[in-house]
Formats: structure tokens, C-alpha cells, sequence
């Protein structure tokens, strides 16, 4: 039906008044939908009336939508009510309007709804950007239901390729937020994106809109750095029966966006402080099957978190010890064969009773027991409450067990609730208070670990959490260094498997290492990142959540309450997946201000300082020198053997081992599959690809002889030149160290995941007729094989040299790395040992060559003390290896808390002899002194005169040979 022009314009103006809009506004609106031919002009006269005056929309919205988008959001909104009034239901959840690049939803004002659409909106609109209100208004006349509408657009970017760094607003900002937002509110934005620039995790600000009597929430992050987060956002509020007036988000081109959330200023005194925290906690929530706890409010946002955060602690830690397990255990412990089989055992139980699902039902069971738990740990680190924390104190709290005591029955959930209470009395520091986060960090007390599964305690245990990991960190000593591993997981059966042994192979890599730096200053760590199943794809961003959270509790901070009370330093280096993030990690303690950051990470690329251990083959070197020790002990030439290799030409260990070795290499297995030729792999092609650092599949198959094959894991129904039948080109590489094609003189591990040999499968590396397939093993990789598995091949005959020993060529660059960083002030340090336009200083190219000359040293001294051990002793060398190190170490420690370091004469002489000569030139060694931290220079007399004093006297040196040791050393 055509309107009268008069009695439209009369219209139209009556509109536009009660709107406080120019009529040409409403006409416009009116006009656009018209033209679609859909609505009669009164229909529409209605539609538009209720929109503008009665639904109860901010002006802001009206503000800063074009008026082409309202006429859109209009027709849709109509459509929606159609569709109710024809299945007979109020407007709900049943409009949901999107396109490629615009959405709109409408869903009651229920929260449960709300979520459901905001998870929909998060899931398909994850770039755009949004505004969103809670209607004043009523849907019609005879209802009261109220809306939540979301308005989803695209950005339009005036620059969308800036860098990552810029946070000029005008730069980074769309053009309709340039165009459309005031500048008090511009200048908000302007001064939170340069706060959030320095800042990993979510920045929030809490301000008051006193003209409107509510309060502004602010949260600025980077995007793609967590998840659900805006929903959990309003899981959090509608936790404080708080409920939002509208709600935005702003897209900036330089990867941040910002959520701007109004709510009515009428909720208690300090619960602003309380939802501040929950915010920050929200933003590092996992997919949790614990969410629908605090969604029904069983358990608030803090609760929920510390809950997540001891389930998955103590699920690695549940041990149960039976009188016979330990009468059993005692009976075998001088057999490391069957005392391996029984562990493996005890572990495979344990964990089948303490599942993660088990812990699961005993914290839905009992969420009040949890509450307290909460607030026991709350009342140790919360410091923002006036009230004085308590102390830290490693008794059990007998009130607090009395409680669990008298609350549950059952055996097994005590067992769990315990465990709990045991997480909490050994957490020394924890970021849980801190305001801005990107992951939740606890420094333990090692003390709760059981010496029957961990013999050695470590110095310190940090376990982190976060979106897309969880981790550990071990370090046996105070000052200690060790690389930082990711752990990936291919499939569900992978991740299980990853998610019940992370501690434990955090723990034996740790522990490896302490053995391995038995020639340096730094004690043994290592760290762990294990990759959540969803979150396979992400390891950039789990590492760097991971460091900043170590960071966290590092540096000092009025937020952290610290029971432990002393300066830790912390050095990593790389491990697998981590060797491209150390550079980051080096500057982002920079920009922390963590004060020896030169020295925070090492392998770092040359224009930060770092050796790279790759390009200069500091690993491969000292495995090598082992190569060539037994080599020249049985009178061989390197030449005329044979080696079968595991770790390929793409990877450090195996592309320079291909390089530094003149042997005849039989077979390579890497990541992309098994290279095999019995006659030989061409030598000149694996150079070719080991300088190309491509993996065996990129092999010139022309170049193998008639007998030789390349299977890739994706091959499948392979025929071998002899006839064998490989279904499965994965499994027989996973399998192939295991096959008869696996034989050789030498055995050089460069690569392959820990235990890929243990005492159940090591009968595999025999033939027939019990004959061992190897003569000789040299263990470039950590932990390859168990203790077990290389007892069995000594006890054949079989020369094994393991990790501990073999594989110390990386930590000894890498110690010399964190030498000269401590030791150079900024201006030495860019001027002397970094590298600029492709320039390396010639002090660079010196220390290097000294670099190469200790770790050969070290390999050399190392290897005779333990052949000359075995020979006297029959000792099986892998034990010896042990015991040198435990020797090592252990004097260390006397020596470090003994009054030798008193001795200025002999303290200045192993300095001396410690320190190469090239950095006692350059720097002086007085300067030195200054510089470098007491706690590692005592670390590095303590290191010297120990590994020194047993490789010159041997394993049966005795004190007064100590005495006559020392005394040369300072004379």
C-alpha cells in the first residue's frame, strides 16, 4: 500500500524526533528497505518506530553504524520475529543472520542463550568486529521479554599491513573507528594498546562513565593468544550477578583487539577487585570439562582455576606403595634389569587407578572440600586483602585434613583430596594473584617428591599451565642450565601417553643432564612443554606463554608473595621445536628486565651472541670425539667401518654427523623415512642434503645399489629389493632400529624419542643366534636407550658409551655461551660477540675454535677415566659413566661449601685455568670477578677442580691425592 507523501513525511518526522535524528537519517533507512520490495510502507513505518524508539538501542550504536547496515539489521530482526510468530515462540534463539563478512544475532536475555551465541559469534567471526546491546525495550507491547543483539562486521583497515610493534591508533585503527569514535574515547584506546604492547597477556583497565552511572571494563590482547575468551568474559560477570548494558570489540591492524564491556555501577564494595582477578583467570582458561562447576556456581573463577591447576599436577605424582611393592623393590635393587621391570609395572598401575578421569569425579564429588583447598592455597598467596598471608610451612595442616578426613569416605578420593592439600604446601612462589598473565606459573618445593621413583630431589620444580600446554621445569642445581623441549602429540593415543610420562621424562632429562655437566658450572635442567590436543599447531605461542610465566615468578613483583626468598637465575637453551624461539625468549626477558638476559637463553642466532650449536656442530663434535676414542683404542680406521644412524641430514646432530664422519653409513632413519642401502649410502648425496638440511626422502634414489631402498612414512604395500613386505611405510620406520636391516659395526643415535630401546625390546638388536647386530654404541641422543636396555648389550660384549657422556659437546658451548654474556658489559658484548651485516668479529671466530678444543678435551679426559674404570673394575661402562659423574658432582658440592673458595691464590687459579685465554685478554680477568655473579663463579671452582681432580687421579683417588691436587693448583 503507497503512502500519502504528506502523511510519510509526517511520519517519518515523528520518527526522527523521537529518535533525535535528522529525518533524512530515517527516510534513508526507509528508502533502502522499501526498495527491497518485502515490506508495506506501514509495516514498515513500524518496524522502523519500534527499532529506533522503543527496542531500546544505545546511540552508539545509531552513531556509528552506516545507515545502509541499520536498514539490514532491521529486515533481519523482522525476519526473526516472523519466524517466531509462525512456530509460535517469542524471539529467541532462532535469529541468526550471517554472511561471508556480516552477522547479526538476536537471542533472549538469558545468559545460558548469550553464551551459546557468543561461542557461535567467537567460532565464526573471530576477526571481526562487534558491537553488541543488552535492549532497554520490550519486544512488543504485550511482552517484557529483552534482547541481547550482536552486530558483527568486517574491519576496514586503512593500513592492514602494519608490524606488529606499531600502536599508533591511526595507523593500526579501522576507518569507521577513526571516523566514528570521539577522541577522550580514541585516546582510551590509544594509551591501553601501548600498554599492551610490552605485555604477552590481556591488559585490563577498570574505569567509571559517571555520566551514565556505569562502569567500563577495557581488555586489550593478542589475538589468536587464547580462546572463548570473550564468552568466558560474560561467564565471569554473570558469576558476580553482573550483567552488561552492551558490549564491543575493536580489531586493530597490528594483530590486538580490544573488548570495551558497560555495566550499571550497583554491585558490593571490592567485587570489582574479584572480577578483576577472574578476568585475568578467564583469559587462561583451557577447554575444561570443570566449566559447568563455576557456570552453576558450585565454584567461582578462582576456585575453578586453582581446582584445574592441582588436577593436573597431582595426577602426575599419585603413587601408591604397597608393603610387598617395597619388599619387592628391596629385593631387587642390585638387578637394574628387573628393577626396571618393576617400575614399569608400579607406573602402569598407578596411573591406570589415578586417572585424570578418577580425579575428575572426586572434585565433582566434593566442591565444597575443593573450596577449602582454595582457600587454604589463597590464604599462603593472595596479599591483596590487608590481611598478612601465612607462612610457608612443609607440615602437614592438620585442621585442613582433619576436615577432608571427616568429609570423605572413600579411600581413593582421600588419597586425592591429600594430594591437593600437598600441591599447596609445597608451592614457594605462583603468579595466580598477578594482574596481567599469559599463563599460571608455581615454583615448588621439591620436597613432596618420593625418593623410591625419583632417588636424586631436584633444587627446584616449576609447573606452569596455560590455553595450550602444560609444562614443567626441573633443575638440579642453583645455578643450571638445559634446553626447553616441546612435546607433540600425533594422535589421542599419543597424548595420553605424552600427558602421563611429561614429568617423568622432564625428570630423566633433567637428571641426564645434571650427569652431563659434570665438566661445567651449570647444574642440570631441563623443560617440558607438552602441547594440549587442540593445540597441536601452536607451539610458538605455548613457548612463549611458558617463558613469560617462568618470568613471572623470577623477577620480583609486590603481586607474588615469595616464601622462597632468594634470587634464582634461570639459563635455557634449545631443544626439540624450541631452537627458532630463543632469540625471542633472549629480548623478551630484555624488555622484563630480567638482568642477565644476554645469558637467558643460549643457541641463540649470531646477531644475539649465541653459538649456534648447528652451525658449528658443538654436539656432534664431542659424540664424534667418543667415535674416534674407540676407534683408536681397537686400532680401526674410521674409513673401513660400517654405522647405522638414527636422526637424519635435516636435523643438528645427524646433518653434522653425516659431515664430521668418513665411515661407510648403511642406513638413515629420520622423520620422512628409512634411507637403506648394505652397500653403502652414497656418500656425496647425504653431504648434499646435509648441507641443504633436507630430510632422506629428498635422496637421489638412482644413487643406491640394487640391494638398497628409500621407504617414506607415507608409503604403503612396499616390496624391498629381498622381498619382505612393508604394509606400512610409518610403522617400519618407527620400528626399523629394531629390524634385521639395523646392523652394523657402529650405532650412532643422533635423534629418535627416549626408551626407543628398552629392556623389553633390546633382544631385537640381537640376530638369530643371540649375536649382538652392533660392536660398538655411541649414544648421541638423550636417553635412547634405558639403563636396562644398555646393561643387556654391555653384558653381550657390546661397546656402549651413553648420553650422559657422549652427548655433552652442546652444554659445553652452551656454558661458555653464558660465560662470555655474563662477562661482557653492552658495548664489549654488541662490539665483540655479536654479529652485524654478516660480520663476525674476530674475537667470535677465536672463541669458537676454544670452544671446539674444550669440548674435545672434556670428551677425551671423560672417556679414558671411564675405559680405564671398566678395565680394572669390569664395571659395565654405562654404570661407570654414572659414577664418574656422581663423583663429580658430588665433590663439587663439598667443594662449593667448603673454605677452598676462601683461598684467594687458588680461587684466582682456576679462574685462570678455567677461563679460556681469548676472554682473559679481551675483558681481564679482575673485571671478570666483578662481573660475573658469586653463586656462578663458585659454581665454576667447584666444577673444575672436581671433574680435573678425577680424570687425573682416577675413580679410586683418595683425600690425601685431593690434598696434593689442590695444592699444586694454587702453588
Amino acid at each position: 500500500m503507497t503512502q500519502n507523501p504528506t502523511n510519510l513525511d509526517a511520519k517519518l518526522k515523528s520518527i526522527a524526533e523521537q529518535a533525535s535524528k535528522p529525518v533524512e537519517h530515517i527516510r534513508e533507512v526507509y528508502e533502502t528497505i522499501l526498495a527491497e520490495d518485502v515490506f508495506t510502507s506501514n509495516t514498515l513505518l513500524e518496524e522502523i518506530d519500534w527499532f529506533y524508539n522503543k527496542l531500546g538501542l544505545d546511540n552508539y550504536y545509531f552513531q556509528t553504524t552506516p545507515r545502509p547496515m541499520i536498514a539490514s539489521h532491521i529486515q533481519s530482526l523482522y525476519a526473526g520475529k516472523i519466524l517466531s510468530q509462525n512456530s509460535g515462540e517469542e524471539v529467541g534463539l532462532n535469529l541468526e543472520s550471517e554472511s561471508p563478512t556480516v552477522g547479526m544475532y538476536v537471542c533472549m536475555e538469558d545468559h545460558t542463550q548469550a553464551i551459546r551465541v557468543e561461542r557461535r559469534l567467537e567460532e565464526r567471526f573471530p576477526y571481526h568486529r562487534l558491537q553488541s546491546y543488552r535492549t532497554t525495550g520490550t519486544t512488543s507491547a504485550d511482552s517484557d521479554l529483552r534482547l541481547r543483539i550482536y552486530f558483527l562486521s568486517p574491519p576496514n583497515f586503512t593500513n592492514p599491513d602494519v608490524p606488529e610493534t606499531e600502536t599508533d591508533i591511526q595507523k593500526v585503527a579501522t576507518r569507521d573507528f577513526l571516523i566514528n569514535t570521539l577522541p577522550q574515547t580514541a585516546e582510551r584506546y590509544q594509551a591501553l594498546l601501548k600498554k599492551s604492547a610490552s605485555n604477552l597477556g590481556p591488559v585490563i583497565e577498570i574505569s567509571e562513565k559517571p555520566e551514565t552511572k556505569e562502569t567500563r571494563i577495557m581488555i586489550a590482547y593478542k589475538r589468536a593468544t587464547t580462546h572463548t575468551y570473550f564468552s568466558s568474559i560474560s561467564d565471569v560477570l554473570n558469576s558476580h550477578k553482573i550483567h552488561s548494558n552492551r558490549k564491543y570489540i575493536e580489531q586493530f591492524a597490528n594483530g590486538m583487539l580490544v573488548y570495551s564491556i558497560y555495566v550499571d555501577h550497583d554491585f558490593p564494595e571490592g567485587t570489582l577487585e574479584n572480577v578483576r582477578e577472574d578476568l585475568s583467570l578467564a583469559s587462561l582458561l583451557p577447554q575444561t570439562s570443570l566449566l559447568p562447576l563455576f557456570q552453576e556456581g558450585h565454584l567461582s573463577m578462582q576456585e575453578m582455576m586453582y581446582a584445574y591447576s592441582a588436577w593436573k599436577f597431582v595426577h602426575q605424582f599419585l603413587t601408591r606403595y604397597s608393603d610387598q611393592y617395597i619388599s619387592l623393590a628391596n629385593a631387587l635393587k642390585d638387578s637394574p634389569e628387573n628393577m626396571g621391570i618393576l617400575n614399569d609395572i608400579k607406573r602402569r598401575l598407578t596411573k591406570d587407578t589415578f586417572t585424570e578421569g578418577r580425579i575428575y569425579e572426586t572434585i565433582y564429588a566434593y566442591p565444597g572440600v575443593v573450596k577449602e583447598l582454595y582457600q587454604h592455597f589463597a590464604e599462603r598467596h593472595f596479599n591483596k586483602s590487608g590481611r598478612p598471608v601465612k607462612a610457608f610451612d612443609l607440615k602437614p595442616d592438620e585442621t585442613m585434613v582433619d576436615s577432608i578426613t571427616r568429609v570423605v569416605s572413600s579411600d581413593l578420593d582421600k588419597k586425592i583430596l591429600m594430594a591437593f592439600l600437598q600441591f599447596n604446601q609445597h608451592i614457594l612462589k605462583t603468579n595466580f594473584y598477578k594482574d596481567i598473565k599469559t599463563s599460571l606459573s608455581f615454583r615448588m618445593h621439591p620436597a613432596f617428591l618420593p625418593t623410591l621413583d625419583y632417588p636424586e630431589t631436584p633444587f627446584a620444580i616449576f609447573y606452569l599451565l596455560g590455553n595450550e600446554f602444560r609444562g614443567f621445569h626441573i633443575r638440579f642445581r642453583d645455578v643450571a642450565r638445559g634446553g626447553i623441549r616441546i612435546i607433540r602429540s600425533n594422535n589421542p593415543e599419543a597424548y595420553t601417553h605424552n600427558v602421563e610420562s611429561m614429568f617423568d621424562e622432564n625428570y630423566r632429562l633433567a637428571h641426564t643432564q645434571q650427569r652431563k655437566n659434570k665438566d661445567i658450572p651449570e647444574g642440570g635442567s631441563k623443560g617440558v612443554v607438552l602441547l594440549t590436543r587442540r593445540n597441536q599447531d601452536r607451539p610458538e605461542v605455548a613457548f612463549k606463554k611458558y617463558i613469560d610465566g617462568l618470568l613471572d615468578v623470577l623477577l620480583p613483583n609486590e603481586e607474588i608473595v615469595d616464601h622462597y626468598g632468594k634470587e634464582e637465575i634461570l639459563f635455557l637453551g634449545p631443544d626439540e621445536g624450541t631452537a627458532f624461539l630463543v632469540d625471542w625468549a633472549s629480548q623478551h626477558a630484555r624488555e622484563r628486565g630480567y638482568p642477565f638476559w644476554r645469558a637467558f637463553t643460549t643457541g641463540k642466532s649470531l646477531e644475539y651472541g649465541g653459538i649456534p650449536h648447528d652451525a658449528y656442530g658443538m654436539t656432534t663434535r664431542g659424540v664424534h670425539q667418543y667415535v674416534l676414542e674407540i676407534l683408536n683404542k681397537y686400532g680401526m680406521d674410521e674409513s673401513t667401518i660400517t654405522k647405522a644412524q638414527t636422526g637424519g641430514p635435516d636435523g643438528d646432530l645427524g646433518s653434522n654427523e653425516i659431515l664430521i664422519s668418513k665411515d661407510k653409513t648403511l642406513s638413515i632413519v629420520d622423520g620422512s623415512g628409512v634411507l637403506y642401502d648394505p652397500e653403502g649410502i652414497h656418500r656425496g648425496e647425504l653431504e648434499r642434503l646435509a648441507k641443504a638440511r633436507e630430510m632422506v626422502r629428498e635422496f637421489n634414489t638412482d644413487l643406491l645399489s640394487s640391494r638398497g631402498f628409500l621407504v617414506t612414512i607415507e608409503d604403503r604395500d612396499v616390496k624391498l629389493p629381498d622381498g619382505t613386505d612393508v604394509p606400512s611405510g610409518l610403522t617400519f620406520r618407527n620400528q626399523f632400529h629394531l629390524t634385521k636391516y639395523s646392523s652394523a659395526d657402529l650405532f650412532v643415535p643422533c635423534g629418535g624419542r627416549p626408551s626407543s630401546v628398552h629392556i623389553n625390546n633390546v633382544k631385537k638388536l640381537f640376530d638369530d643366534k643371540g649375536k649382538p647386530r652392533f660392536k660398538y654404541i655411541v649414544e648421541g641422543a638423550n636417553l635412547f636407550l634405558t639403563q636396562e636396555a644398555r646393561l643387556a648389550l654391555e653384558k653381550a660384549g657390546v661397546v656402549v658409551y651413553k648420553d650422559a657422556s657422549a652427548n655433552k659437546g652442546g652444554v659445553t658451548s652452551s656454558s661458555l655461551e653464558v660465560l662470555a654474556s655474563l662477562s661482557f658489559n653492552e658495548q664489549e658484548f654488541q662490539e665483540h660477540f655479536a654479529v652485524h651485516d654478516g660480520k663476525i668479529p674476530e674475537f667470535y671466530k677465536t672463541y669458537v675454535g676454544e670452544v671446539h678444543k674444550r669440548i674435545e678435551e672434556n670428551a677425551s679426559l671423560e672417556f679414558e677415566t671411564i675405559w680405564q674404570e671398566n678395565k680394572r673394575s669390569k664395571t659395565p661402562r654405562s654404570i661407570v659413566s654414572d659414577e664418574v659423574s656422581n663423583k663429580i658432582n658430588l665433590l663439587n658440592d663439598s667443594i662449593q661449601n667448603s673454605m677452598l673458595w676462601d683461598n684467594p691464590a687458588l680461587r684466582r687459579a682456576v679462574l685462570q685455568e678455567y677461563v679460556p685465554g681469548p676472554l682473559q685478554e679481551l675483558v681481564g680477568l679482575d673485571n671478570l670477578l666483578q662481573r660475573i655473579p658469586e653463586n656462578y663463579l663458585r659454581a665454576i671452582f667447584g666444577a673444575h677442580i672436581a671433574s680435573r681432580f678425577v680424570y687425573k687421579t682416577g675413580m679410586q683417588s683418595n683425600e690425601v691425592g685431593f690434598f696434593e691436587f689442590v695444592s699444586k693448583l694454587s702453588s
